[in-house]
């Protein structure tokens, strides 16, 4: 893949994975292309190699297919987003088209290697940490069953929240679309990162600490009724009980369900997103406002325990601030070494050029003056 060229970026923007600082001065007008293969960065998509090697060796050893309709659809919709990247930058240059196109790819592999590393991390069978989990959330002091028997007594307060929990995989979509579109794309392949980076720490946790969520666990005589209110809190159980028992024979994509618990990635991606589309005009305030509705939901319609969001909302803000502090280094380091490149071609100033005269202010005017 060509070097992504990076406009908008701001005048000293660090590139995906080194310090460096790209990106033309304020006013210049010129464009620089950013460090990396291809953003977000070649180490990213070296990271979805290890991923796919991973599976497939994992795939091997405890004996589970893949279905090959799922992972054919999903490779050919990868190799066709990285086409149209290379075609909007190389044959005809359109760098929001090409974002567009290029993280659209990147998120597609990644997601599907590591939903895959997902579920085979899921027979490793260790114990559960529902009591744990439990005991955590009697401890802070909140109620879950109360919670979810108050949904129950309010379903358009549900159903609301339900629609809201459900629109976290779209807004990823947006996040492209809108970044893309104002020419945010510095800040939409931090996004990526970021996604990257919470989605594996999930992945990581919940593999350590599994849990069958609290709907399982709690069995409350009262919850919301209807298709989108607890569509994410019993649907995993199936496979997540036939992969603990070795007893799934092949993982089709199409059918793969989320089995983190602890921490929630959906309330961590909440954060993540309302982040990422802060400064879209009209978009940002909006997104801030569903987001923060997400977390609330995640504990009915995502079938998760107090602790679960608490950790994954915290894992957001972690990142996202992490973020910032490194952007705002990058930045400072950029404008140092680029005031250094300035006075090493100015040079320094010694004195008036030859052939000049220096006047000295006091003998420019007259005795008298005034």
């Amino acid at each position: 893949m060509l070097l992504d060229e990076e406009r908008g970026a701001g005048p000293a923007v660090a590139g995906p994975l080194t310090t460096r600082p790209f990106g033309p001065p304020a006013g210049t007008g010129s464009r620089r292309p950013s460090a990396g293969l291809a953003a977000p960065g070649s180490g990213y998509w070296a990271l979805v190699g290890v991923l796919v090697g991973l599976d497939a060796l994992w795939l091997a050893v405890t004996g589970i297919g893949v279905a090959w309709p799922g992972l054919l659809a999903v490779s050919a919709a990868v190799a066709v987003l990285l086409g149209l990247a290379l075609l909007f930058s190389a044959v005809k240059p359109e760098p929001k088209l090409r974002a567009m196109a290029l993280s659209s790819a990147y998120l597609a592999a990644f997601t599907t290697a590591a939903a895959l590393l997902h579920y085979l991390s899921a027979t490793l069978a260790l114990p559960l940490a529902d009591p744990v989990l439990a005991h955590v959330e009697s401890i802070l002091g909140f109620d879950w069953r109360g919670w979810v028997g108050l949904l129950a007594d309010h379903p358009g307060l549900s159903r609301w929240l339900a629609l809201a929990y459900h629109s976290s995989g779209p807004q990823v979509g947006l996040v492209v679309i809108a970044l893309s579109a104002v020419s945010r794309v510095a800040r939409l392949w931090a996004y990526a990162r970021l996604f990257t980076l919470a989605l594996l720490a999930s992945i990581a946790v919940s593999a350590l600490f599994p849990a069958v969520g609290p709907y399982a666990f709690y069995a409350p005589q009262a919850y919301p009724q209807g298709h989108l209110e607890t569509v994410g809190a019993l649907w995993h159980l199936e496979a997540l009980h036939a992969l603990r028992d070795g007893t799934l024979p092949t993982i089709a994509l199409s059918e793969i369900r989320g089995l983190v618990t602890f921490p929630s990635f959906h309330a961590c991606l909440a954060v993540l997103t309302a982040w990422a589309l802060a400064p879209v005009p009209v978009i940002g305030p909006l997104a801030l406002l569903l987001n923060g509705a997400i977390i609330v939901a995640t504990l009915g319609a995502g079938g998760h325990y107090l602790p679960d969001v608490l950790a994954g909302t915290l894992m957001g803000v972690f990142l996202v601030t992490c973020h910032r502090v490194r952007h705002g280094r990058s930045i400072e380091s950029g404008r140092g070494a680029l005031a250094v490149r300035l006075s090493r071609k100015v040079g320094p100033v010694s004195g008036p050029p030859s052939g000049i005269r220096a006047i000295d202010a006091r003998r420019s005017a007259p005795a008298g003056g005034g």
